[in-house]
């Protein structure tokens, strides 16, 4: 019962994050459904709004146990690098593929070089990465 109750603080931490990356502007949000909506349409839209947040928690906490169990420092420092834009990378392709009510990531948030949209990728993985190899 302790890693259920566990992974569901990391869960609720991984939207925070994201909720803090919307307001700097990394992370774009969609608008909340109507409440003028039937109850179906309104519960099935705010269940893909919560979708990408539960999708990154649960390929971080895989992640995340994979890092803590590997006994070389620097095979873990690597992989927790890797893990990063991979976390990073999961929310970009939502972005890429445009769902509907899934968070966009704003590539042009750290400006116009080539490598801006690469390390905003990164800083947005690496502080979910960290929440589940803290955990």
């Amino acid at each position: 019962m302790g890693r259920l109750v566990r992974f569901l603080i990391d869960t609720l931490l991984v939207l925070l994050l994201l909720l803090l990356f919307s307001l700097i502007g990394a992370i774009v949000f969609p608008a909340l459904p109507s409440t003028n909506a039937s109850v179906t349409v309104f519960g099935r839209n705010i269940i893909l709004l919560l979708l990408p947040g539960l999708l990154m928690a649960v390929i971080g906490y895989f992640l995340g146990r994979g890092i803590r169990s590997i006994k070389s420092s620097l095979e873990a420092l690597g992989l927790t690098y890797v893990s990063a834009f991979l976390v990073g990378g999961v929310l970009a392709l939502f972005t890429v593929l445009n769902f509907g009510y899934s968070a966009h990531v704003n590539f042009g948030w750290l400006g116009t070089s080539w490598y801006a949209p690469l390390f905003t990728i990164f800083l947005i993985g690496a502080p979910i990465t960290l929440t589940f190899l803290v955990g």
